[in-house]
């Protein structure tokens, strides 16, 4: 009503305005005001139609999802809109964009033009996927010395083997692309709102190894050859640790002198080992094996980084070695969140921890076996689903910034490590989308929220994401395949 009103009395001005100038006997003017109000109506258009063209070669560069309706206005270097407010609209659905450039609107000038367009393929368009991007992976491999290969990364097939059978080796392997939808360099994104991934796994026949994790840690204090872990102890997964080659600490995977990977931090671990302890781990230099507070069961739960209490050593990374320990710290907080409670760890926590025996209506029914990730009797090939959102906004009451994290684990009913179950056709597998906004009542496997203090959450600006793993005496190979990954925009 307000936009409605403010037009009439600028009609209504102009109007009395031109009866002025006519009343004066002013032709003339008159005619060259007209001549000019024409051609300024014309340039008014065609900027309007660039815009219109800048909006939609912009939804395609930066992969949008989709929307009702959301303005875009120029703004210059340091942020500021730029003189005659000019923008562009976008409404997305699905295939098709349709791009209107807005120039001097709410004005006597004010010009439109509209573009639509229809694109295969772009409702399910991933930001960064193994299918064109495997390259961006590659490089991004370390590991821990030894006579073989421990990961490899095959462009050929555009999958990832973690572990390849070799023992007391750990490694991670890192995304190093510069992906524009995500802000990338140098394989360090933009957090911003938050992500949705998608991946399918196997572990391969044979296994009996520590498990691996999908981790993704903030872009301040680490780097793209951050990594945890320690010489022959596979518990720790790649992820917790100062990434010490040698039990005594003087050599380290990360060339930074022990730092492991620092918080914040999250990684979602898959764990088919049970280091049930909940002893005292690490006294000094001495480890004492098998203190990660596991269940006996075959397991997916979400860690950070533990309490933060100095353990193993004088690094830079002595604080993480607990990092992937359950039910630490004690009392979660938002300068530090729990990680998961098993069942030996205080009771298990069934947002962050899921071990595949039907505890909640969501899980499994049959429940899987126990030894669930490792079984061949039954196709133990798993579709994940990950989506992560981030409040940009402290929250008005605690001023902490809000997390959620969803997760999925999806059998497939297939045995194939393509998972026709879940092809690229589904909604399961579409990165793009939110799944629950198409499947409202498929309730995710593990649900947790959390909250950062504003110290945590700004190092969270930005981020690195991959797979870490590690091998004490068992061994394993995992096959990691079809992964895809959206930020959030």
């Amino acid at each position: 009503m307000g936009v409605a009103n403010q037009k009439g009395n600028v009609i209504t001005y102009v109007i009395i305005a031109m009866s002025m100038i006519a009343a004066l006997g002013v032709g003339a003017l008159y005619m060259t005001s007209s001549s000019t109000l024409g051609e300024l109506g014309a340039n008014n258009l065609n900027r309007a139609y660039f815009l219109a063209l800048a909006g939609k070669d912009y939804a395609l560069i930066k992969n949008l999802e989709n929307t009702s309706g959301r303005n875009f206005t120029l703004r210059d270097q340091t942020g500021q809109i730029l003189p005659g407010n000019d923008k562009f609209r976008l409404v997305i659905s699905g295939d098709n964009i349709e791009s209107t450039g807005i120039v001097k609107e709410e004005t006597p000038s004010e010009a439109k033009r509209q573009i639509r367009i229809t694109k295969i393929g772009f409702s399910s368009r991933p930001d960064i996927s193994f299918v064109k991007d495997i390259a961006d992976f590659a490089a991004g491999k370390k590991e821990s010395p030894g006579a073989q290969e421990f990961i490899h990364v095959d462009q050929s097939t555009s999958q990832i083997s973690l572990g390849k059978f070799q023992s007391n080796r750990f490694g991670s392997v890192w995304y190093r692309g510069g992906a524009v939808q995500g802000n990338c360099s140098g394989g360090k994104c933009s957090f911003g709102p938050g992500f949705r991934a998608f991946f399918v796994f196997q572990f391969g026949a044979g296994s009996s190894g520590d498990g691996f994790t999908f981790a993704f840690f903030n872009g301040v204090e680490n780097n793209i050859n951050s990594v945890g872990g320690a010489n022959g102890w596979g518990e720790l997964m790649g992820y917790a640790g100062d990434s010490r080659i040698d039990a005594n600490g003087t050599s380290f995977l990360d060339g930074q002198l022990g730092r492991g990977i620092q918080p914040p931090k999250i990684a979602i671990e898959f764990d088919p080992y049970a280091n049930t302890g909940t002893g005292n781990f690490c006294i000094g230099n001495v480890f004492n094996t098998d203190q990660r507070g596991d269940g006996s069961r075959n397991h997916v739960a979400y860690v950070f980084w533990g309490d933060e209490i100095p353990s193993c050593g004088s690094t830079v990374g002595q604080k993480t070695f607990d990092d992937n320990r359950h039910g630490l710290p004690l009392l979660g907080t938002p300068s530090n969140p729990q990680n998961a409670r098993s069942f030996n760890t205080g009771g298990i926590d069934t947002t962050s921890y899921f071990s595949g025996d039907n505890t909640l209506p969501q899980w499994p029914n049959p429940p899987w076996p126990s030894d669930w990730l490792l079984n061949n009797t039954l196709t133990n090939i798993y579709a994940v689903r990950v989506e992560i959102t981030r409040s940009t906004k402290p929250n008005v009451v605690t001023g902490n910034y809000d997390y959620a994290i969803k997760s999925w684990v999806k059998q497939c009913l297939v045995n194939d490590i393509a998972c026709p179950t879940y092809d690229d056709n589904s909604n399961y597998s579409n990165t793009k989308i939110n799944y629950n906004d198409v499947s409202p009542g498929d309730t995710a496997t593990l649900n947790r929220q959390f909250s950062l203090n504003t110290a945590l959450h700004q190092k969270f600006d930005s981020f690195f994401f991959g797979w870490t793993v590690a091998t004490g005496g068992a061994t394993q190979n995992v096959t990691i395949s079809r992964f895809r990954i959206n930020f959030l925009k």
